[in-house]
């Protein structure tokens, strides 16, 4: 639960969230008539069917917002999985209040919107909850079968220092970044939720190749950075950019502008 959250970060990779969720909703309320939905919703001389579309159209509107606000802050912030399933609950939540809304103004005052709100609640989480767990099921077993493709001694990057001695092996993921230090390196990772560091006699052209291989990326001729821990680049009126991270406690690292554009491109 406390696992740190692997899916897409593309909008794109978020589409099947945008478009299967809606499609079940409306499949099965057709089919099925859950807790009575078709007899709740002979409202306002309309029939079912014209209220079910609507209700999926509303659904998708609130899926395609949220999902889009979801891959815009995922490429930022390290969600965990408990995290992505409050988003989920959200989902349901925000979308629950619209449904409310919608159903409220065909009752024509007959009810208030807040005797409303809990059957709507009710109507979308019980349903929705099946194709949630469902792709989140999918999405867990996906991992699980990249890392059983992926053997240890790929996954994990190892150090070495200038005498060819094994240092430090340390999954890529937590490393921060990488600074020169006259003859040393500071690796810079987290352990545990806390930034530590590591220092290792080598220079950086030789953990160069070691480390580009594992998604760490040159920002500056004394820094590798791992672009997952960038909250934002900026630049000052000097002209001087530098990169935040997420971390607070960790300082902004200054990037050469020969490395400015292939940094940007991995945020």
């Amino acid at each position: 639960m406390n696992t740190q959250l692997r899916i897409g970060k593309t909008y794109r990779s978020q589409l099947p969230y945008v478009v299967l969720l809606p499609a079940f909703f409306a499949g099965f309320s057709f089919l099925y008539n859950p807790f009575g939905m078709k007899d709740y919703y002979q409202i306002g001389g309309m029939g079912f069917g014209f209220h079910f579309i609507m209700l999926t159209c509303i659904l998708l509107a609130v899926l395609a917002i949220t999902r889009l606000i979801f891959s815009a802050l995922y490429r930022h912030i390290p969600f965990r999985w408990w995290h992505y399933l409050v988003w989920c609950f959200g989902e349901v939540f925000v979308s629950s209040l619209f449904f409310a809304l919608y159903t409220t103004l065909f009752y024509g005052g007959e009810h208030s919107y807040f005797v409303v709100f809990p059957s709507c609640f009710k109507f979308v989480l019980l349903i929705l909850i099946y194709p949630y767990l469902f792709l989140c099921l999918l999405q867990i077993i996906r991992n699980k079968e990249a890392d059983l493709h992926t053997t240890p001694s790929d996954s994990l990057v190892k150090f070495f220092d200038e005498h060819k001695r094994l240092k430090l092996t340390i999954d890529p993921s937590a490393i921060i970044c990488i600074q020169a230090d006259a003859n040393y390196v500071n690796i810079r990772y987290m352990d545990a939720e806390r930034v530590k560091e590591f220092l290792l006699r080598a220079s950086m052209k030789s953990v160069e190749n070691t480390v580009s291989g594992h998604g760490l990326v040159r920002c500056h001729r004394s820094f590798f950075i791992n672009p997952r821990y960038v909250k934002m680049l900026s630049k000052n009126k000097e002209g001087m950019i530098t990169a935040q991270l997420l971390l607070p406690e960790m300082d902004a690292i200054p990037v050469s502008k020969q490395f400015f554009q292939q940094l940007s491109e991995l945020l």
